[in-house]
């Protein structure tokens, strides 16, 4: 039986189809992600439904945009469909976020991943705990989100759990002013708990908890600690996460005791969807070491950037800014701002923003110094945002699809659909003409080449971008075509916070002394002319559309060992860029560069070929990662690197002298990475186990390896 749901307000863009076993909402709103609040069922006379059957089906597939309810695919289908559905528990959305030891809210996690992908996001809601596994073996959702740990899942057939998500510790938890106050007050006391989450309480055979008092399994978690907290139940098992999400609203809840020491939280995939088990397993590990060890948004002047040495660059992805190119960081913005980084002497850091998010946005919340986007200054919403000098002109022109009349005139996109970034459409609803353009921007964070693709998809009539995009991109896409010139000469300049003062002087002083030297008109004529540069005729060929010629072995490797396959290749590039015959000093040779007592060590008859080197490089990576003890992912990554690059035993003497100056040995920001550039010093070094090292190669290093490997997420999604 299929019933619509009429009682959700017409305010909620969700539709509610419910069958013999289940309830489901689905998103009528693009970007709308939020969970309804559950409203009382009516149902429909059986005369009724039978006419509604086949328009619910209609319904669900448009309002969607995924197709059947049942798509037990795999990403391949996730991206045909255009959505990722993700199944959660009762209740989930309905309370504060539960983030555990790691500070990771879920929600936010997933709609990063669904972006990444280029995908939307849709929420399947549960009735009941016990059907969630049931969905997504048969295929209502393509991943499951509960309070699920690894064993769990374990003895779940057709089901497979991801890497760890967070971390929390279970609790046993009663009523604040109740009467039990330890573990041994509890007696005979129930444990409140659904049946189908009292079997892992269960098979930690503590002797405190010797009975449960059923819940229905419709019930929330967080309900269930409600009603402890209010004295209908006496006592619950919940994770840490949980009790204090519940605690924010309200909730008067004491710990009695906890059930064992941290465990992990993961998410649920079938077996059958591989492929996207691996693109989750590297966007987590992409998001622990990129995202967790970025530093705290601050909105600093030209002071705190020569302080810390460092620049942060807020820019796009993309041919005119920065891209990857034969495995190496390029484009005409991305080299003239590393040109102002070495003429203030620090190094330059990108920060790219989330997919989805505005780049201004970005840089007014402190993640960026300065923004190069190869934009003119919006003509309005760019709220405090300073513009330095104009350093190039360009002219802003139409780009419209291949099948349609090419345009004459500007005149002829009056009143016609147009995209844009959020910068170009102000410029574009000055253009003179009646009536203007129906400028629209997309999704946030839109730019000149999701315009041309939104173009050739068919979803606007032209594309407004800048000039040099557009010959950079129109050779490769013959479905395309240019039209004509919008607006000519429109300034491109950087943006900066208004509070950086001192910043956006030096800014101008060097893009003036750029124009007069020749600097730019030299970037322009390397990116925007005919001039290719110089490959070597044994380099590899990188294939269209992807990093690297090895991709596929450095995904095996990754999968192999637990590692993102783009750090690998980060990684490779670093050491060899990519030719597998080349040799080093000392005797290292192959992809990863090992000497020669390494490879064998290794079992690695060839260090040139390929795979050898490629699952070589990823053990001896996870063998170093796993050398250093227990710490946030992010800071085992980068010794590990470092060791890669110089050894582990200075690693190891570095997190020694890190003790020894007040730095935290478990932390490479700042502590370890401090402790190998003082351990360059020979006198300094010769007074640890390991001696003389040059250790300020390993930092420099290990900074371009990380640096180049966000890059490579932002431009490369998960496998």
């Amino acid at each position: 039986m299929v019933v619509l749901n009429p009682a959700l307000p017409a305010s909620i863009e969700w539709l509610h189809v419910r069958s013999t076993s289940s309830d489901y909402f689905f998103n009528r709103a693009p970007g709308a992600l939020r969970l309804p609040h559950r409203r009382p069922m009516r149902v429909w006379t059986r005369s009724t439904v039978a006419g509604l059957c086949a328009l619910a089906g209609v319904l669900v597939a448009v309002a969607t945009g995924c197709g059947p309810r049942f798509r037990p695919g795999d990403l391949p289908e996730i991206g045909e469909a255009g959505s990722l559905r993700v199944i959660v528990r009762p209740g989930f959305g309905q309370w504060p976020a539960a983030r555990g030891l790691g500070g990771v809210d879920q929600r936010d996690l997933l709609e990063s991943f669904a972006a990444r992908l280029g995908v939307g996001l849709v929420w399947v809601p549960a009735d009941r705990h016990d059907q969630i596994l049931v969905w997504l073996l048969e295929g209502r959702g393509d991943i499951a989100l509960a309070r699920f740990s690894p064993v769990d899942l374990d003895g779940f057939d057709g089901v497979r759990s991801t890497s760890t998500v967070d971390w929390v510790i279970d609790q046993v938890v009663a009523t604040q002013d109740g009467p039990i106050a330890t573990m041994e007050d509890i007696g005979d006391a129930g444990v409140a708990l659904p049946a189908s989450l009292q079997g892992t309480i269960l098979g930690l055979g503590n002797p405190d908890l010797r009975r449960f008092e059923p819940v229905a399994e419709e019930t929330p978690l967080e309900q269930i600690l409600e009603r402890v907290s209010s004295g209908r139940y006496s006592v619950t098992v919940a994770d840490s996460a949980l009790v204090e999400s519940v605690r924010r609203s309200g909730a008067q809840l004491r710990v009695v005791g906890r059930l064992a020491e941290r465990r992990s939280l993961v998410w649920a995939v079938r077996r059958t969807s591989p492929q996207l088990l691996r693109a989750i397993d590297d966007f987590l590990f992409a998001s622990e070491v990129l995202d967790r060890s970025q530093a705290q948004p601050e909105c600093r002047d030209l002071r705190d950037v020569q302080r810390s040495r460092v620049l942060r660059l807020v820019t796009r992805n993309s041919p005119v800014t920065v891209t990857i190119e034969r495995g190496g960081l390029k484009g005409f913005e991305y080299d003239l701002v590393s040109a102002f980084a070495a003429d203030l002497g620090v190094r330059l850091e990108l920060a790219l923003p989330p997919p989805g998010t505005e780049p201004l946005e970005w840089l007014e919340a402190g993640y960026g110094d300065v923004a190069a986007l190869h934009e003119p200054l919006p003509l309005e919403g760019a709220g405090g945002i300073s513009a330095s000098v104009p350093y190039r002109h360009v002219d802003l022109v139409a780009v419209v699809a291949a099948r349609t009349v090419p345009l004459s005139s500007v005149e002829e996109l009056a009143g016609l659909p147009v995209i844009a970034s959020t910068s170009v459409s102000t410029w574009c609803r000055e253009v003179p003409i009646e009536p203007g353009m129906a400028v629209e921007t997309g999704r946030p964070g839109n730019d000149a080449l999701s315009s041309l693709i939104a173009v050739s998809r068919g979803e606007a009539y032209a594309a407004v971008v800048d000039k040099d995009t557009a010959r950079l991109e129109l050779a490769d896409r013959p479905g395309l075509i240019g039209g004509v010139t919008v607006l000519p000469r429109v300034p491109l300049v950087w943006l900066v916070n208004p509070g950086a003062v001192e910043l956006s002087r030096r800014i101008d002083r060097f893009l003036s002394r750029s124009r007069k030297s020749g600097l730019i008109r030299q970037l322009e004529r390397n990116h925007f002319g005919n001039w290719s540069g110089y490959v070597p005729a044994n380099r590899p060929t990188i294939p269209p559309g992807a990093l690297s010629p090895f991709d596929e072995v450095l995904r095996w490797a990754g999968r192999t060992h637990g590692i993102d396959w783009r750090l690998l290749a980060s990684l490779m590039y670093e050491e060899s860029r990519f030719d597998p015959d080349a040799i080093g000093p000392g005797g290292s040779a192959g992809l990863f560069q090992f000497m020669p007592f390494t490879w064998r060590e290794l079992g690695v008859d060839d260090p040139h070929h390929p795979g050898d080197a490629a699952e070589a490089g990823a053990r001896y990576l996870r063998r170093l990662m796993d050398m250093l003890p227990e710490m946030e992912k992010s800071d085992r990554v980068a010794m590990a690197l470092a060791g890669y690059n110089v050894g582990p035993g200075h690693i190891f003497d570095a997190r020694r002298l890190a003790v020894q100056m007040g730095l935290d040995r478990n932390q490479w920001a700042g502590n370890v990475e401090t402790a190998l550039l003082i351990l360059d010093d020979p006198e300094v070094a010769r007074e640890y186990p390991s001696g003389v090292c040059r250790c300020r190669r390993a930092v420099g290093y290990t900074r371009r390896i990380l640096r180049r490997y966000g890059a490579y997420r932002a431009q490369f999604p998960p496998s």
